[in-house]
């Protein structure tokens, strides 16, 4: 039933519950250690009086007699006397109920031992001490005394009264306390809450920024913050995303769309219409390509991608990409070199193939006449594997090397569309590497050159996406 309740409810109620449960056991510990005390202190004075009593009798020869000064003394205290000779004989006997009063701890006293009692007469309790009376060594009769113990009991009764008169005062006060307190506790989350109800597209940039401590509640809205923080930036790059695909789509359209117009603005040959046909084949082949790679970078969006995973060894990989870039490299008078280690890895090899031809053909770009690209792979110690592309060109400047990975973002704007580039090839390497699980980092300074380092973990990632990936078709590289 709690279950069913606002939390707020269900914390005051569990706080009143542990209250009740707490000052219960407060409340029969305080009971029972005064009653403990109380009682203890009544019976050590009863043994003190009849350790007085004792005392006070004459011994006449076999004749046992009170002293009359001390039984009124004791008697004032509502104390009855009981005094029995050495057969166990009753000789003196000042209580009113004595038919009600036990004599059996006359025969324990008489055998020399001081005994005590509690005996209820009535609706009082009255505590008896049987005390031997000695004669030097002999047991020569018994004094025993009685105490009311009503007045302790009274007082118990009080006490007891008043605990369960203010029990119920203080748990109503515990729970009121309770539920403001839990007010106070989850007003947080009523912010978040609130703020998290009132946001719509328009107001990812809304924030807590509240100022609590570092715990449970604290790291909740802190947390808060950083999740609204991550959705306004997937936002934002969901909609430069949007639009910078919309740009690159529109300008191979618009030129396809003039040389149409162009081609039908009058009469042509069969060989001109031939020439505009194959013209409007190239950009179609562009935007088609441009499409694709779109598309897998929305499908790799939604999940990780599938892979078509084998065993394989990066290092043949590398030298057969080496062997067909040879002549492409050589005819722009750069060396081209591989330096591999055998390296085994579970992985798909095609979806590898295309990282490195983007890796290489952005090497190639920025490569001058002259220069040198090395490209490396190794295994790592975890069973893993490490591949790296270096070029000595000319460089990444520090305030691109953040962006570098952003879908559309251009170092060289003017590679544009003219040499394909539509700065969606290491976007496609990023998607790539982490669906294999690993990672791909960039170090770079201006006029020394840039290296790109892939790891690859020996395990395959669990997740997977639903398409498999030589579905991704050969991206435009930067």
């Amino acid at each position: 039933m709690l279950d069913r309740m606002p939390i707020r409810w269900r914390l005051t109620c569990w706080y009143a519950l542990f209250f009740v449960v707490a000052g219960g056991l407060l409340g029969a510990g305080l009971f029972l250690g005064l009653q403990r005390v109380l009682y203890d202190n009544f019976n050590e004075q009863a043994r003190a009086d009849a350790r007085l009593a004792s005392a006070s009798v004459r011994i006449n020869g076999a004749t046992l007699q009170l002293d009359p000064g001390t039984v009124s003394s004791l008697e004032a205290g509502e104390h009855f006397f009981r005094l029995f000779d050495q057969n166990g004989t009753l000789l003196t006997d000042t209580s009113d109920e004595s038919e009600l009063i036990p004599l059996d701890q006359v025969q324990s006293a008489l055998d020399g031992s001081e005994s005590l009692a509690s005996v209820a007469v009535g609706d009082q309790t009255v505590v008896i001490v049987s005390e031997p009376i000695r004669n030097g060594t002999q047991v020569v009769g018994v004094i025993q005394t009685g105490s009311n113990r009503t007045d302790v009991e009274e007082t118990l009764a009080a006490l007891l009264i008043g605990l369960g008169i203010a029990a119920p005062i203080m748990v109503i006060l515990a729970a009121g306390g309770g539920y403001i307190v839990a007010g106070r506790a989850l007003r947080p989350v009523s912010q978040i809450t609130d703020l998290a109800a009132g946001i719509g597209a328009d107001d990812l940039h809304a924030r807590l920024n509240l100022s609590l401590p570092d715990d449970e509640l604290g790291r909740l809205a802190s947390t808060f913050d950083a999740m609204l923080a991550r959705i306004e930036e997937a936002f934002e790059r969901q909609r430069r995303f949007t639009g910078d695909a919309a740009h690159e789509l529109r300008t191979p359209l618009s030129l396809m769309r003039s040389q149409v117009d162009l081609a039908l603005a009058r009469p042509r040959t069969v060989g001109e219409y031939e020439e505009a046909l194959a013209e409007l084949d190239q950009d179609l082949a562009r935007m088609t390509g441009l499409v694709a790679t779109l598309l897998s970078l929305a499908r790799s969006d939604s999940g990780i991608l599938t892979l078509d995973r084998s065993d394989i060894d990066l290092a043949d990989t590398i030298e057969l990409i080496c062997e067909q870039y040879a002549d492409p490299a050589e005819a722009a008078g750069i060396s081209l070199t591989a330096s591999t280690e055998p390296t085994a890895i579970n992985a798909d090899e095609d979806l590898l193939i295309q990282v490195l031809v983007n890796l290489l053909d952005n090497a190639l770009a920025a490569t001058p006449e002259g220069g040198s690209i090395v490209v490396k792979c190794h295994p790592e110690t975890d069973g893993g594997a490490h591949l790296q592309v270096a070029d000595d060109g000319s460089g990444i400047a520090l305030e691109h090397l953040g962006r570098i990975f952003d879908r559309f973002y251009r170092v060289d704007t003017g590679r544009a569309r003219g040499q394909g580039g539509t700065g969606l090839g290491l976007s496609i390497c990023q998607a790539i590497v982490k669906a294999h699980g690993g990672a791909i980092t960039v170090a770079s300074s201006v006029g020394s050159g840039t290296t790109f380092d892939v790891r690859l973990p020996a395990t395959p990632p669990i997740a997977q996406v639903r398409h498999r990936a030589h579905e991704l078709s050969t991206s435009q590289t930067d």
